[in-house]
């Protein structure tokens, strides 16, 4: 071999190595990016859908919850008095009274600027306080206010002072904080 066929040996050796890198680089690298991005998204989405299958799962629990939520939410809304019925319940808080022998002497209602407020979103339901001044034996009294708690309507009992005096005597007069909770919300079913 002479010298010129070793240089174009040589120069043709060097070309189809020059286009092997080209191809390498230019054909070959951006389909092996291709499928490394296609299997990173693969992963990715294999990924997502089992997240997805576990909250599929738990999804029958949620909706018992939601259930529950709302069962409760009803039977919250349906223990608040209506603004409007006030003074209803008082009467029939009067003739519980009566059915557990206390009598009601007197009621002091509050204030007008608690009466005249107004319940919002953000504040759905207002605790509303009365004074009663009750009559009667002090056992009767307890019964009667231990029965508040199975009244249909929210009503709390949060203070109480008792008066004993001669000329009433075995009974006792007991000043009642009353706090019935009451929303103008209720009434309109948007509590």
């Amino acid at each position: 071999m002479g010298l010129v066929e070793r240089r174009i040996l040589l120069v043709g050796l060097v070309i189809c190595i020059v286009l092997g890198l080209f191809a390498w680089f230019v054909l070959y690298q951006p389909r092996l990016q291709s499928r490394q991005r296609s299997a990173a998204e693969a992963a990715k989405l294999s990924k997502e859908l089992e997240e997805t299958r576990e909250r599929v799962k738990g999804i029958g629990r949620l909706r018992r919850q939601l259930g529950e939520f709302e069962e409760a939410n009803v039977a919250f809304a349906a223990r608040v008095i209506p603004r409007s019925e006030m003074l209803t319940m008082l009467r029939r808080l009067a003739t519980l009274a009566q059915g557990k022998k206390v009598r009601f002497l007197e009621i002091i209602p509050p204030g007008l600027d608690t009466l005249l407020q107004k319940e919002s979103s953000t504040v759905p339901l207002r605790g509303v306080p009365f004074y009663i001044t009750v009559q009667g034996r002090y056992i009767d009294i307890g019964r009667y206010v231990e029965s508040l708690d199975r009244f249909p309507y929210f009503v709390r009992v949060p203070d109480f002072e008792v008066a004993a005096r001669e000329d009433i005597r075995p009974e006792v007069e007991v000043k009642l904080l009353v706090n019935l909770y009451a929303s103008s919300l209720a009434a309109g079913g948007q509590l």
